[in-house]
Order: C-alpha cells, then sequence, then structure tokens
C-alpha cells in the first residue's frame, strides 16, 4: 500500500476506536443530537425543533 493508504487506514481505524469508546463508556448524547434539523442547518439558521415533543429526554 502507498503512503496515502496508511494515513487513510490510520485515521479510520482512530475514528472507529473512538466511535466505539464514546458508545461504550456510557457518555450523555451532544446536545445537538436533540433536534430534528441537521447539524449543519443548526450552526447557520440557529434552528432547533425537539424530537421528543418539547422535552430534553426521550421518553
Amino acid at each position: 500500500m502507498s503512503r496515502n493508504m496508511w494515513i487513510l487506514a490510520a485515521l479510520l481505524a482512530v475514528l472507529s476506536i473512538a466511535t466505539i469508546w464514546h458508545s461504550e463508556s456510557g457518555q450523555p448524547d451532544p446536545k445537538w443530537t436533540l433536534c430534528k434539523e441537521s447539524l449543519f442547518i443548526q450552526v447557520f439558521t440557529g434552528a432547533c425543533t425537539l424530537k421528543f415533543d418539547g422535552t430534553q429526554t426521550p421518553s
């Protein structure tokens, strides 16, 4: 494999390990995941419609 492929493989491995660690550590979800809009829309418009009918946590 070329050098660029090794770098890409390393970055994917780090991302995979970080994702697994976050899901297994029991940390709460980020606040932006409570909104129906994507993070991109939230950043540029400031819109946030809660997913759970006005409550901060799912029932």
